[in-house]
């Protein structure tokens, strides 16, 4: 019997031979430069949320300590934030270069931090956008092989497939070719990145990483939007917005991503795909995008501006969205997906959606459990979907806690631990941890825990207090 290998990722690297040209244009674009190896920054100094920073080379100083930068992410085009690693994982620092301002400011989501975050984990769905090959390691959440990615940017496999078969018979065995699809999976290979809703929710037994070029998105994910839809602008919100345009709407399939930009290049082809349809058009000597396609600033990007791809015919004010319901706007809603969706948003109609919902995967019973506030039934929650899934952090802290105030102290102490190895700066999990451990103990755990998150400030006060009493008995 012949048995059949899949095609296997195999680098950039093996496509320069045979298409230098488009190699090097394309390793100039933004997407080819969306993550890497961080190289020395120039020195500055400023203050981000209240707190002053300073960077120097691969260095990032603050009050109370530093961090080495170790790996950057975003092109710069609209901004660059900054990565940094320990013993494996990777936690996003808060500062952020905004190229358009041309200045440091918090990372977005630290704006309102009253205190200097280190330990925002870096988890591979939020990696899998920026970097190709990304290798996380199982059973933690936030920690991946050396190098945590074997390719930065987006490679030439993410749009084209895997390439191990063309390279050995590229007459054979031919690449994809996203232009040649049908219009769903040739939608599919943009909107893997371009395409946020308000929830992406992975179907049963699926993982959105494991998309390729030329399936079906669907086939992964259900994605979510909001059925009055929303005015304000999102930093990857290009294919929804697209959508709800009225060109889109009398284009139809004929209208995609690839009609207005180039990716091997980065040429813009915005106004020739507009003349196409508007020859008439009024002021077409001038680019149609600079009015109707305008830099709009994103409500999840702080200082970021993105272009607004909902063509609107004059300018509109930005507001926040007029929720209602939800509606899928890639795959197809089911309770299961419904629930999980109105859950990650917190939305108290998630229960009704989950209660009926199947199959009842460990991702339903996650959510239900922490809706559920009968301890026993929440534990019991907690429990079935470890098994399937043995590093889900939040799980791991929420019934160690169970269990400790049920009185089983060892077994809570054993889950914290295991909470820990997925991620070491789950302050929770240390700091609870540190109370039932002997002190010797405990006091070594704190210590390890604030090398990782060295502006704890609950970590701080712990081990003070623990140092202080420890003196106190010695004197007495």
């Amino acid at each position: 019997m012949l048995l059949l290998a899949a095609a296997v990722f195999v680098g950039s690297q093996m496509c320069r031979p045979c298409h230098s040209t488009i190699a090097d244009a394309y390793a100039r674009t933004p997407m080819a430069r969306s993550s890497g190896i961080a190289a020395p920054l120039p020195t500055a100094e400023f203050t981000a949320a209240g707190q002053r920073y300073r960077v120097d080379g691969k260095l990032l100083s603050f009050d109370g300590g530093s961090v080495p930068i170790d790996f950057f992410i975003g092109s710069n085009s609209e901004g660059r934030s900054y990565v940094w690693a320990r013993d494996g994982y990777l936690f996003e620092l808060p500062v952020t270069w905004y190229a358009r301002k041309q200045a440091w400011d918090a990372s977005p989501g630290y704006e309102a931090n009253s205190s200097v975050k280190l330990n925002r984990a870096v988890e591979p769905s939020c990696l899998q956008c920026h970097a190709s090959q990304v290798r996380p390691v199982l059973g933690s959440q936030n920690r991946y092989g050396n190098p945590p990615f074997l390719e930065g940017g987006v490679s030439c496999e993410r749009c084209h497939g895997a390439g191990s078969e063309h390279a050995q018979a590229p007459a054979k065995a031919r690449m994809v070719n996203p232009a040649k699809l049908d219009a769903e999976r040739r939608d599919s290979v943009c909107s893997q990145c371009h395409l946020t809703g308000e929830a992406r929710i992975e179907q049963p037994d699926r993982k959105f990483a494991e998309f390729r070029a030329g399936e079906t998105l669907s086939r992964y994910a259900t994605y979510f939007v909001w059925k009055l839809g929303r005015t304000d602008l999102k930093v990857t919100s290009h294919v929804e917005k697209l959508a709800a345009s009225e060109c889109k709407k009398a284009a139809g399939d004929a209208l995609w991503c690839g009609s207005c930009h180039d990716t091997h290049s980065n040429i813009d082809k915005t106004q020739q795909a507009c003349l196409g349809c508007h020859a008439g058009a009024h002021r077409k000597e001038e680019t149609c995008a600079t009015c109707h396609m305008p830099k709009t600033v994103a409500v999840d990007a702080n200082h970021g501006v993105m272009t607004d791809h909902s063509v609107p015919r004059f300018p509109r004010h930005s507001e926040p969205p007029k929720k209602g319901d939800l509606v899928a706007f890639v795959g197809e809603a089911s309770d299961r997906s419904l629930g999980l969706a109105y859950a990650e948003i917190g939305d108290a109609r998630a229960r009704e959606y989950l209660l009926r919902a199947k199959p009842d995967d460990w991702r339903v019973r996650f959510r239900l459990a922490t809706l559920e506030r009968n301890p026993e039934r929440a534990a019991a929650l907690y429990e079935s979907l470890l098994i399937d899934n043995p590093g889900e952090p939040v799980a791991l802290v929420n019934l160690g806690s169970l269990y400790a105030t049920a009185g089983r102290t060892k077994a809570a102490a054993a889950l914290w631990v295991r909470a820990l190895e997925a991620n070491p700066a789950i302050e929770e999990a240390a700091f609870n941890l540190s109370k039932v451990l002997p002190e010797p103990e405990a006091t070594d755990l704190l210590r390890r825990y604030l090398a990782v998150n060295p502006t704890s400030l609950s970590a701080r006060e712990r081990l003070a207090t623990m140092t202080r009493k420890r003196q106190e008995r010695r004197v007495n």
